[in-house]
């Protein structure tokens, strides 16, 4: 099992199994690449495990709640940055990024013998690269909420628990810009949003916390743009009941405005 430092209790062990399972799955693409004859097979192979490092890059930075990647190049480049890997690994995720747009966009017409030679370069890289991404994230922190929020956060806690399975402060308040008034509040519910229960909570939000209802603002994360979405999961943890939920948001958020950073490069 993986072993991180958990400091806050959002990031736990179901978590760690996500990442463990997605460095599997690095190996078994490896795995088959190894044995894959045909051109075609291999191309897309070679596609597949760069992919599949790239996105586990992506949910270490995701997980242990570090800055998000403005494209899939700075992937390599974020976790060195917090000591995760070195500056060789760094550069070869870099690398496959570029080579990812290639095989995926169709830029350039590519070389096929070329890429039978990076394919067997790639069967030791990704090998090390996830070696060196496991052991580095070992021990890393993360930060837990701010003092002077946790009475606020308490309160919410006591109206919103067994009715959401996530609940975020964020904006102002969670910033500590108290001069702002608002609350902001984001949550998830099961099975989808229910705007009469919404309307529920912004009451009882407010009595809670002894302020006007119009001082609450309560959002559902699920309908949010992956933008606001990121914005709302980078607030102060009210109720994490599903931490996988919250992990798979916040990756999928962050997959989406990637993916979109590449599309429109395009144009």
């Amino acid at each position: 099992m993986l072993k991180v430092r958990v400091v806050n209790w959002c990031v736990l062990v179901d978590v760690l199994e996500r990442i463990e399972r997605q460095a599997n799955l690095v190996g078994e693409l490896v795995r088959e690449l190894e044995v894959e004859k045909s051109y075609r097979g291999i191309e897309r192979l070679v596609q597949l495990i760069i992919q599949a490092l790239l996105d586990l890059g992506l949910m270490i930075i995701v997980a242990l709640g570090w800055k998000r990647p403005g494209a899939y190049s700075e992937i390599g480049y974020i976790l060195r940055e917090f000591g995760v890997i070195g500056d060789d690994e760094a550069k070869l995720l870099k690398s496959m990024a570029g080579l990812r747009n290639i095989l995926v966009h169709a830029y350039a017409i590519v070389n096929r013998d070329k890429v039978i030679e990076f394919a067997e370069c790639l069967k030791v890289d990704a090998s090390r690269i996830v070696f060196a991404v496991l052991k580095g994230v070992e021990g890393k922190p993360m930060d837990p909420p701010t003092e002077d929020v946790v009475e606020v956060v308490e309160k919410l806690r006591s109206v919103l628990s067994g009715r959401v399975i996530l609940a975020f402060l964020y904006g102002g308040r969670a910033k500590g810009y108290i001069l702002k008034g608002d609350y902001d509040i984001a949550v998830l519910m099961k099975p989808q949003c229910n705007l009469y229960e919404l309307g529920e909570l912004v009451v009882n939000a407010a009595k809670a916390l002894g302020v006007p209802e119009e001082s609450i603002d309560v959002v559902c994360i699920d309908v949010l743009p992956p933008e606001h979405v990121l914005e709302a999961l980078s607030g102060i943890p009210i109720i994490i009941d599903d931490p996988v939920q919250f992990f798979e948001l916040k990756y999928r958020a962050i997959l989406q405005l990637l993916d979109l950073e590449e599309d429109m490069k395009r144009l």
